[in-house]
């Protein structure tokens, strides 16, 4: 392998790219330490974009505890990044996994000018969001669906049922995997009879899109 193009992301060389993502022509990344994440033009180079993720953390954190909204806000870094569909996700020190709606970025894309909002999603972790991961559910098969009788012969083409090969396609989907520490609904106010008990055990949480 030999390097094609390098380029500076950033004035500050201490923070090095910690998470990556691509869609299309637009590449997202977070730097070391930091709540922002940017968009750059993945044939130009240009930096389109940026959009801090501190507001929506907050606003996801307003029902916690003082001390612990408090110390998540002040550590707040990306842990994760995926582009998946027409979202992205991000996932954050605070627990917090946000969406973002992802722009289209044309190759004469230039800047970014309405940047979309992040929002929260409900469900979160309570430790860092350690990954953000999609796998594609298997689609149902022409034997699901169809029931031959034993003894008769059959013969079935995708190609001759356009209607077969389309739900196939169709009832295929993804499913974005969270990874981290716990567990935390951010819809819940007040302190819960399980806070603290599971904290530090592994949970995966699941989303169909």
């Amino acid at each position: 392998m030999s390097l094609q193009h390098s380029f500076h992301v950033n004035v500050d060389s201490s923070r090095s790219v910690s998470c990556i993502a691509v869609s299309g022509l637009g590449v997202w990344i977070s730097l070391q330490n930091s709540a922002v994440i940017r968009l750059f033009h993945a044939t130009t180079y240009e930096c389109l974009c940026d959009s801090n993720m501190a507001p929506a953390v907050t606003k996801m954190l307003s029902s916690c505890d003082d001390i612990i909204r408090q110390h998540k806000a002040a550590c707040l870094r990306v842990t994760s990044l995926l582009a998946c569909k027409d979202l992205l996700w991000v996932g954050t020190s605070a627990g917090v996994v946000l969406t973002m709606p992802l722009p289209h970025v044309a190759p004469s894309t230039m800047k970014i000018n309405n940047i979309p909002t992040a929002t929260g999603v409900p469900h979160g972790h309570t430790g860092h969001v350690r990954f953000l991961t999609f796998v594609e559910t298997a689609p149902a098969t022409v034997s699901d669906t169809l029931m031959v009788r034993p003894n008769s012969h059959h013969r079935y083409s995708l190609k001759s049922k356009p209607e077969l090969q389309s739900s196939s396609v169709t009832n295929s989907k993804l499913l974005v995997i969270s990874g981290g520490d716990g567990y935390e609904d951010f819809r819940t106010t007040g302190v819960s009879e399980v806070a603290g008990r599971e904290d530090s055990t592994n949970h995966l949480l699941l989303w169909h899109v």
